[in-house]
């Protein structure tokens, strides 16, 4: 047909399609050259105005597309978004094809931010398929397939941003297309696995159980609804096979370790050989099998694995971005076989792997940390195993080496890069090498492992074996006499678990109120940096780029985010933003009495006090003193045999039996006294001798402070002695005033509140609370508050009154607060432990967020309120330490629960002292519960009467 013709542009187009069909069927790139260049002449043919140029432009641009996803062009890309961008700007509102490219335009652009991660590019992207959307009208054939898109995108979005609420939009959007895809329908199985790909998101970031289980059963209906001999079943299957493996790791149902295994085997055998996705079939069925063998331990399954693993491998060509992956993860199952079988070659073999993987990533990759890492690793194992002293000056050298270039990296996963610091600093440590500069890159890694959007299970377990790490960081610069250094790692390490575990307010959270536009690009770029680069945290269907691509963009993004972090440090209020303060501006935290920093770890035990300027020990600002006769494996043997006590009293909630507490108490006393002598001898004693304290009328005490970490942070040192001697002078009540503090930071002089004009003392009541046991002693209690602050303005909600929006409210106006009621501390959630008030409780989490802008002190007259969560060894996240978190200076709190008749007499006694005169002075509280406590103690009281009362803060 003659040039001209008008029907030449249609049969080239029907030509370029049937050709790009064959590409789509055969795969071979000819035939897609050969389908564009068709279908750019049936558009170069078609004048400007002429009706059919919108879908000729549109039918273009998805093949250039096509090709860009092949080859990896970025010119085809970008011609692609030209040609799209042009079909919907000449296709008229109201056209019926609008919507499609619409949404063939966001998939172009959605595209292009995968390959360039510009987060502009993903908003025009969402915009474009929300246009979609919403040109489409309600029961269209299309609608369901444009919403499944748009939450594609938004679910992208989320990926990238880390807000939650986008991930809910995306679950949102997808239930609403399965929702709209008749049963029957060919898309319905793919809608399925994608909504339920989705909910597994969630479940990933937050942990929920039920999220899995839904997930599953969403991904077993789309494999069950697809039929055998689609090209598509393969995929389905694999994502089930992924999802039941992950509920195996969280319950450990080995049933579904079995099943998980038969799904991903059903991949392997429907996917014909040459097809791209067979070596990550290969290598996912290799990792299950590999789990089987770690749970059952049938040397068969590794046999297998390692054949599997072999086998993708050796299907997957030189210059694939996964090729390293594979040879990394070959290299681990043989190494599994060296430690079960003991055979030195399959060790060799593995290091050989492993450097082959190294070898094929460039600098900069974000894997590259995690690859080298491994690779030391195996080297040192070689050597630990050989023992040949010849191999020492090369063996030992290349490992450090190597987790030195994992943990400098600027690129890659924080947590690789700081598990790679500790084993340089632990390596250097015993191979005698100085390990401060290995510990100090560890130490700086931690705010980076604990404010990024991981689930909160994630960050339990980061933060947890961060915790440990940093105590041996600090018990190695005490044994290197780096004091000042040590200190500064203890409190930097107890700051950032302490405030980011459990979710609590972030750096990022004060930097997004100050400077919203840096915290929002710190926030993308670190997020990019920490795991979405990777070709594994990338769309299914999205061209990943070459190992240099990433490698490059991901250097890109370090220098980025150092320039930020420096323009964030050049802040009023933020030179210390992600990084430790320097120790002269932690050395204040003493100036009213010296602060034991109590370091507990398996390699030695240790106390740093931070000493007052004007103490009798001139000229210096930090002590050390050893606690040559106390253990780890002490600390946790005390700590299990305190629980046990506590247990079998039954001290679980502020109640008014007294018969069976009193029996308990008997019947313990002996293990009381045991677990606070031994405190005394082996923790309290040393450091109140090599303090040279002397024993002191209790007016003229001094103050300490206990900041004590693992196992130790649970324990009533505040209360250790000999109970068994009447000897002035065998007890730590008579040398000092004992208080707590969560971190160095929390004593520090901040903004005080004016409390000298209109004062307001806040009092709680709960005589009666729905649901749990009467406590008639609560309005006694407060009654006898009101009757000390005659003359001070008190506020008192009683019962019914005592709500928890009442009571929040009346916080916030308040500058001293009594909370006399039943307190919860909840095992599994810390930020659900709260106070039990009228109508609810009033939880930990929502007086996080709600900061008390007038709190000076708080007495928790309550159960439990300083007790904290064992789960977490590093430090006890409680109510009382809350309350200090929220604003208040000084809190008085319960370790256990307290007897209901025993909180008035402590209650007087404090306020007797802290109102004398009608002056409010909460720098008496620790002094006035001292003196309180002394009295319940002389009047016959037990142990679990006495002890629990402590004193936080100033």
């Amino acid at each position: 047909m003659q040039d001209g013709h008008p029907n030449k542009p249609t049969l080239l187009i029907n030509l370029g399609s049937a050709i790009e069909t064959r590409f789509d069927r055969l795969g071979d790139v000819k035939d897609l050259e050969k389908a564009i260049s068709l279908k750019q002449a049936a558009v170069d043919f078609t004048p400007d105005g002429h009706p059919d140029k919108p879908a000729r432009l549109n039918n273009l641009g998805g093949a250039v597309q096509t090709r860009f996803q092949r080859l990896g062009e970025a010119k085809d890309l970008e011609k692609a978004n030209l040609l799209l961008q042009a079909a919907v700007d000449l296709t008229p509102d109201g056209h019926p094809d609008k919507p499609r490219r619409l949404s063939n335009l966001g998939s172009a652009v959605q595209t292009r931010f995968d390959r360039l991660r510009d987060v502009r590019d993903l908003e025009r992207a969402i915009s474009f398929k929300q246009a979609a959307v919403d040109l489409t009208p309600d029961g269209h054939p299309d609608k369901s397939a444009w919403l499944n898109n748009l939450g594609g995108a938004v679910q992208t979005r989320f990926q990238r941003l880390g807000d939650v609420k986008d991930l809910e939009k995306a679950i949102s959007l997808k239930q609403a297309a399965v929702d709209l895809t008749p049963d029957g329908h060919p898309d319905k199985p793919r809608l399925l696995s994608n909504l339920g790909s989705a909910i597994q998101k969630r479940f990933q970031r937050l942990g929920d159980i039920k999220d899995l289980k839904e997930a599953i059963l969403l991904l077993q209906a789309a494999v069950d609804l697809m039929p055998d001999g689609h090209p598509d079943k393969p995929a389905l299957l694999s994502n089930l096979g992924n999802a039941v493996q992950t509920r195996f790791q969280r319950l450990g149902d080995i049933n579904d370790l079995e099943n998980a295994i038969l799904f991903l085997q059903a991949v392997v055998d429907l996917t014909p050989d040459g097809h791209p996705d067979k070596p990550g079939g290969l290598s996912n069925l290799g990792n299950a099998i590999e789990m089987r063998f770690q749970r059952l331990g049938d040397v068969k399954d590794l046999e297998n694995a390692i054949l599997f693993r072999q086998a993708a491998v050796d299907l997957t060509p030189d210059g694939h971005p996964d090729k390293p992956a594979l040879l990394n993860n070959l290299g681990s199952a043989v190494q599994m076989r060296f430690q079960r079988l003991g055979d030195v070659k399959d060790l060799e073999k593995a290091i050989l792997f492993r450097q082959a993987a190294v070898d094929l990533t460039p600098d900069g990759h974000p894997d590259k940390p995690a690859l080298v890492s491994n690779l030391g690793g195996a080297v040192q194992t070689h050597f630990d195993r050989l023992g040949d002293v010849k191999d020492l000056e090369k063996a030992i050298p290349f490992a450090i080496n190597s987790f030195y270039n994992s943990a400098s990296s600027p690129t890659g996963p924080s947590i690789i890069r700081f598990r790679a610091a500790c084993k340089w600093g632990k390596l250097s440590h015993i191979y005698g090498q100085s390990p401060i500069t290995a510990f100090e890159c560890a130490i700086n890694l931690l705010p980076q492992v604990a404010w990024l959007g991981t689930s909160l299970s994630t960050q339990h377990a980061q933060l947890t074996e961060a915790g440990d790490a940093v105590r041996y960081a600090v018990a190695v610069a005490i044994e290197l006499e780096e004091y000042e250094t040590a200190a500064q790692w203890a409190e930097y390490g107890r700051s950032i678990v302490w405030q980011n575990l459990f979710s609590l307010r972030t750096p990022l959270d004060d930097l997004r109120s100050a400077h919203p536009e840096l915290a929002m690009q710190l926030q993308s770029i670190s997020q990019q940096l920490e795991g979405s680069l990777s070709t594994s945290y990338l769309p299914k269907d999205s061209e990943p780029g070459t190992l240099q691509d990433l490698a490059s963009k991901a250097t890109t993004l370090a220098v980025e985010r150092e320039e930020i972090l420096e323009q964030v440090r050049q802040k009023p209020g933020f030179e210390y933003f992600l990084k430790a303060k320097s120790f002269d501006k932690l050395a204040p935290a003493a100036h009213e009495g010296p602060v034991a920093i109590i370091n507990i770890h398996e390699h030695r035990c240790d106390t740093l006090v931070l000493i007052p300027h004007d103490s009798q020990i001139p000229n210096v600002s930090i002590v050390h003193i050893p606690l040559e006769s106390f253990t780890h494996v002490m600390s946790e043997t005390l700590f299990r045999d305190f629980n046990k006590l506590l247990s079998s009293a039954g001290v679980r909630a502020r109640d008014t039996r007294k018969s069976e507490r009193e029996f308990y108490a008997r019947d313990n006393e002996g293990s009381f006294k045991s677990i606070l002598y031994s405190l005394w001898i082996h923790v309290v004693k040393p450091i109140l001798d090599g303090l040279a304290y002397q024993v002191r009328l209790s007016t003229h005490q001094s103050r300490i402070w206990w900041c004590a970490t693992g196992p130790l942070a649970f324990l009533p040192i505040h209360a250790a002695g000999n109970y068994d001697s009447d000897v002035v002078g065998e007890k730590v009540s008579d040398y000092v005033i004992s208080s707590y503090t969560p971190t160095l930071t929390a004593l520090l002089d901040q903004s005080q509140p004016d409390i000298a004009n209109d004062f307001q003392l806040l009092t709680v009541a709960q005589p009666s609370t729905p649901h749990a046991l009467p406590l008639p002693e609560t309005e006694r209690e407060v009654t006898l508050v009101q009757e000390i602050a005659s003359g001070i303005r008190v506020q008192s909600l009683i019962g019914e009154e005592a709500t928890t929006a009442q009571v929040l409210q009346a916080m916030k106006e308040s500058n001293w607060i009594h909370l006399a009621c039943h307190g919860i501390q909840d095992h599994k959630e810390s930020l659900k432990s709260g106070f039990l008030l009228h109508d609810k409780i009033l939880e930990l989490a929502e007086l996080i967020r709600e900061p008390l802008p007038k709190a000076d002190f708080a007495f928790l007259s309550a159960c439990q309120t300083a007790k904290g969560d064992e789960k977490i060894a590093e430090e006890s996240v409680h109510l009382a330490a809350g309350m200090l978190f929220s604003g208040c200076k000084g809190v008085i709190g319960t370790m256990w629960s307290i007897q209901d008749n025993d909180a008035p007499k402590v209650t007087k006694v404090v306020y007797e002292r802290m109102l004398k005169d009608g002056k409010p002075n909460r720098k008496e509280a620790a002094r006035a519960l001292h003196e309180a406590v002394k009295e319940l103690r002389e009047s016959g009281a037990d142990f679990l009467s006495w002890v629990p009362f402590i004193h936080m803060g100033r």
